[in-house]
């Protein structure tokens, strides 16, 4: 096997895990799918290379990078789908709703409506639970 394959998928690994551990499971995934993504961009023929490469051949069945990478993939897909569901779960509580009154004749801006979206946009990424409007 390859010693810069090896460590390739050994760091790729191990910042997909930091962000999973202690950013978000959704930043996560958009970073185990963008960082692949971009090199194939921007680096194209050295991407296509390297992951053409055969790491090694069990019962005449040859094993590419490639098939390294969805195999990495496919376990931190799964890792996430856990702890998203985990989270949910944990979460979810016997909350008593409050309700808020707002006035009758609040003025909606777009500059408002923009500012409530980044705010749910923060609480998704931050790993907080949204409470719906009643």
């Amino acid at each position: 096997m390859d010693i810069i394959s090896i460590l390739i998928f050994f760091i790729y690994s191990i910042i997909i895990l930091g962000i999973l551990v202690y950013v978000s499971p959704i930043l996560s995934a958009l970073v185990m799918i963008i960082i692949p993504v971009a090199f194939l961009f921007i680096i194209s023929v050295y991407t296509l290379s390297f992951l053409s490469i055969i790491q090694f051949s069990y019962s005449g069945v040859q094993i590419y990078n490639l098939h390294i990478l969805i195999f990495i993939w496919s376990a931190f897909i799964g890792v996430i789908a856990y702890a998203e569901m985990l989270t949910w779960y944990l979460l979810r509580g016997t909350e008593t709703k409050q309700v808020i009154q707002e006035p009758l004749f609040a003025a909606k801006t777009p500059v408002s409506e923009f500012k409530g979206f980044f705010q749910k946009l923060y609480k998704i990424l931050k790993g907080e639970k949204i409470k719906p409007k009643p």
